[in-house]
């Protein structure tokens, strides 16, 4: 096993997203004695994420040198202050909930508490915990149940278990309820369908005596041509008829072949085989099993209506999804905002609740962005790609870190 260092490992899985849709703790110790205490309290406090760790009583009576080495680098990365102040309400901003850690007859277990978004944290000191006109003013109060012969935690442990079981929590809610994917490259692994369609197609109509050498060639002649004319067909500059002729007429000319029935032929067939040969990008299924019962799932596509159909049902995928929305129906195709629009309506939800994952940054990521949405930028090749999303992944089951 290989040691990995923590802020390689954060820096993938990047559990402070958690703060773009929470806000951060913030945590009060009431009176404690100890440097050492004051000192591993910052460093937690540092630790989660929390915006600032209050200390009542007075500062003089503290070595602060001592408690400045004892919180190591955490005296410079957090907002820490001793207050006199008795009133909590003149300490923790509106909206916050007070949860004090401590054992008392109207303290719940905290493994099962919900514990608020917007809190703040009361821990009491080494000897008596918290004083009783300080526990009064908390809005809730949990313990952490102890099984070994001592019962009583100390203070610093007792709110790491704390605070890192509110994180636990917060990380497995999320303010996504729908989840909309892009089909094609996304979910279906559309080259690799497409190679073998050309295989048969290749053979069928012997295009060997026609002067193409194999079928692997024809499909890279006819891949870079095929994606110019969608570019055209998203742009509304040709028709779905003229991309269905017209993509086959010039990798046939290509060859010096011109032949307008060979070329309809080709795409009848194409279009036939294509969608019915099974080919999924890896961890798609697991994915979808993964994400069904968490959440609501939805695809938008641009592709031809009759054809993802047939995809998704011969790939059993259809069961997961409760909407597909072709950009056929809608009449108007990805990146313009108005499909994703149309998508969430149909879904019944609205854009904060909505997270769209696609292949392609200009067509599936900027095009929700515009409709206020938030993104995952599916990129299995890891190239730099210019654009504002959310979150990346190369592998869609990174996405079950994200989710």
């Amino acid at each position: 096993m290989t040691y990995l260092k923590s802020n390689d490992l954060f820096s993938k899985i990047a559990p402070e997203r958690l703060f773009e849709r929470i806000p951060r703790p913030i945590v009060i110790a009431d009176h404690l004695l100890t440097p050492d205490n004051i000192g591993a309290m910052i460093r937690l406090s540092d630790n989660i994420g929390a915006s600032e760790v209050c200390f009542l009583g007075n500062e003089d009576e503290h070595r602060l040198g001592k408690v400045r080495r004892a919180a190591a680098s955490s005296r410079d990365n957090i907002r820490w202050y001793f207050s006199e102040e008795n009133d909590l309400r003149k300490i923790v901003p509106e909206g916050k909930t007070i949860v004090a850690i401590e054992t008392s007859h109207e303290a719940t277990c905290i493994y099962d508490t919900q514990l608020p978004e917007n809190i703040a944290f009361v821990v009491g000191n080494e000897r008596q915990g918290i004083r009783e006109e300080i526990l009064s003013q908390c809005d809730m109060t949990v313990y952490i149940p102890v099984p070994g012969p001592t019962r009583s935690l100390n203070v610093s442990h007792a709110a790491a278990v704390a605070l890192f079981e509110w994180q636990r929590q917060m990380l497995g809610k999320s303010k996504y309820k729908h989840i909309f994917f892009d089909l094609d490259r996304t979910l279906w692994d559309f080259d690799a369908a497409a190679e073998v369609a050309f295989e048969r197609i290749y053979e069928k109509y012997d295009l060997k005596s026609l002067g193409i050498p194999n079928a692997h060639e024809f499909h890279e002649v006819y891949h870079p041509l095929n994606e110019r004319l969608w570019e055209q067909y998203r742009a509304n500059e040709i028709t779905k008829d003229d991309l269905n002729r017209t993509r086959f007429v010039l990798p046939l000319e290509h060859y010096g072949i011109h032949d307008i029935a060979l070329a309809d032929h080709l795409s009848e067939d194409y279009v036939y085989w294509s969608p019915r040969i099974v080919r999924l990008v890896s961890g798609t299924m697991e994915l979808l099993d993964y994400l069904k019962p968490k959440y609501h799932l939805h695809l938008i596509t641009n592709g031809f209506q009759e054809v993802q159909h047939t995809k998704l049902s011969g790939s059993g995928m259809k069961p997961y999804f409760e909407t597909l929305t072709v950009s056929e129906e809608v009449g108007v195709k990805k990146p313009n905002p108005e499909i994703f629009r149309y998508a969430l309506r149909k879904a019944n939800a609205t854009a904060d609740e909505g997270l769209m994952i696609g292949d392609e940054m200009a067509v599936d990521i900027d095009g929700a962005r515009a409709a206020g949405m938030d993104t995952i930028f599916f990129n299995p090749s890891g190239a730099a790609v210019e654009g504002s999303r959310t979150f990346e992944v190369k592998t869609l089951l990174e996405i079950m870190e994200i989710l």
